[in-house]
């Protein structure tokens, strides 16, 4: 039996036997060849090829053997779990190595020396416990104020377990890097390290299909300031500069763009003002227990209509009634809402294989209804702005900015508040309105044509030029980039209301 199968083996059965308690503690178990890609980006990036290596949690071994066939000999593991320890013993023997592995809590155990390098794949997931909140809390001051994730723990943590100029590599999720609760951890990151490569991964984990990781390797100070390495696996992005991350650590980095992806981006925010800045951006109401005070059917005289993110499909309502059974308790939240000009955005994304799959849809609510918090909501007094902004959130340039802004499945209010709006639109909105308006009363077949004119109107109030233009085509379309862009064309050559006009006579 080779390394790869023990390890495999043990962890399918452990994954068996934990059941649905292996979610809770975060434990997401690294397939072999994803472990030795994170090794290689470190020795590629990390500059550290030998010394000592340690995986504070190594599990059955997957990451010390990776590092054993990479050639590094003076491995270590840490790990809570005595059994899965016993099995990296006989894997690592299985490739012809060894490890010093002892049975600890890496977040409170100090080895007698720090690692040269560390490699590893920590839980995920919140810590909900209160006892273990406040010992993070004081171990790491950054973390403090907010949700706590396991594995923000780990970041912090790794640059105490390694030397002054050491390496750490770890398999991590990726929305630490862009969530606004983050941000003083990212500054924190940055104070101590020297972020040497962020790799995306993808999607590897069966088990957590919304969960994308990357490779991130933190050379501990002193070390030479450097610009980051930025794949998208194996194909290299805009590498990011120091200054360009300390200068959005608090905002959020946005790294997993291409040079002209850049261009595109800084394109649209200097003509733009922020989304939070044209009308409100808010989270729906939360009831706290929906089994509780949801009821699944229409509302009586006394109930307050709800509508949720189930319910949004672009441009349009398809309601499935839903009741507020005792507004009582919330009453305040209600009243917020009520007779309130608003737009939905579904908050609550699914993976999409397609690349033109759209994760901002949007649609008008009733004034007497309520949204609940699986939508966000945009509301202003201007309601020809907010049916021109209806059309702006869906089209292809925000739906491209969206994506290379956050790979969250979760279509949070704070990134839409970020979000660019052309200044043009706030000043004439009419034309992009009357085209939203068009769109929601159409019927399916007129759907496409009136998306893509809509495109076109979007296009032209940002001023982009044409490489700009294609870039964005290309990110969004993929393959369908040629036809689809063939269309735009025709559509931006229409003198502006002509095929609106048209359409609406037809």
């Amino acid at each position: 039996m080779s390394a790869e199968a023990l390890i495999a083996g043990y962890e399918r059965e452990r994954s068996r036997a934990l059941g649905s308690s292996r979610r809770e503690a975060g434990l997401y178990y690294t397939p072999q060849d994803l472990a030795a890609r994170v090794v290689a980006v470190a020795l590629r990036h990390g500059g550290v090829r030998e010394g000592r290596v340690l995986d504070p949690c190594a599990g059955a071994g997957a990451f010390l053997v990776a590092a054993a066939r990479a050639g590094l000999r003076d491995l270590r593991g840490l790990d809570l779990d005595g059994s899965a320890l016993e099995v990296a013993r006989e894997a690592l023997g299985l490739c012809g190595a060894t490890a010093r592995l002892r049975r600890a809590d890496a977040l409170r155990f100090t080895p007698a020396q720090p690692a040269d390098l560390i490699v590893s794949n920590p839980p995920y997931g919140h810590v909900a416990a209160p006892a273990e909140r406040q010992f993070l809390s004081r171990a790491f001051p950054a973390l403090r104020g907010a949700e706590i994730d396991r594995y923000a723990a780990f970041l912090l943590r790794a640059l105490q377990l390694v030397r002054p100029g050491g390496v750490a590599a770890l398999l991590v999720p990726d929305t630490w890097m862009y969530l606004s609760r983050a941000g003083r951890l990212r500054e924190e990151i940055l104070a101590q390290a020297e972020v040497a490569a962020i790799v995306d991964l993808g999607k590897p984990f069966a088990s957590a299909k919304d969960t994308r990781v990357h490779a991130l390797v933190l050379q501990r100070r002193p070390a030479a300031v450097r610009a980051a390495y930025v794949a998208r696996g194996e194909t290299a992005l805009a590498p990011a500069s120091r200054a360009e991350l300390l200068r959005t650590a608090r905002a959020g980095w946005m790294v997993y763009r291409s040079r002209r992806e850049h261009e595109l981006c800084a394109a649209m925010e200097s003509a733009a003002v922020p989304l939070g800045e044209a009308c409100t951006v808010a989270y729906g109401m939360r009831t706290g227990s929906n089994e509780r005070h949801v009821a699944r059917r229409g509302p009586r005289p006394s109930e307050v209509a709800l509508v949720g993110g189930e319910d949004v499909v672009p441009y349009a309502l398809r309601w499935r009634p839903k009741a507020l059974l005792d507004a009582g308790p919330m009453r305040t939240l209600v009243a917020r809402q009520l007779g309130v000009p608003r737009m939905a955005v579904q908050r609550i994304r699914t993976n999409a294989a397609a690349p033109w799959a759209r994760w901002l849809e949007a649609a008008p609510v009733p004034p007497d209804h309520v949204c609940l918090d699986s939508l966000s909501t945009l509301a202003c007094s201007d309601e020809e702005r907010l049916w021109a902004l209806l059309a702006l959130v869906q089209s292809v340039p925000l739906q491209r900015y969206h994506r290379l802004r956050t790979t969250d499945v979760n279509v949070k209010p704070t990134a839409l508040r970020g979000l660019p709006v052309p200044r043009p639109l706030l000043a004439a909105p009419a034309e992009l309105a009357g085209l939203a308006r068009l769109r929601a009363d159409s019927a399916d077949g007129a759907a496409h044509a009136l998306d893509r004119r809509i495109d076109a109107c979007v296009y032209r109030l940002f001023a982009l030029p044409a490489k700009l233009l294609q870039a964005c085509e290309q990110g969004f379309w993929a393959e369908r980039s040629s036809q689809e862009f063939q269309e735009l064309g025709q559509r931006m050559s229409d003198p502006p209301g002509k095929l609106a006009r048209m359409e609406e006579s037809s």
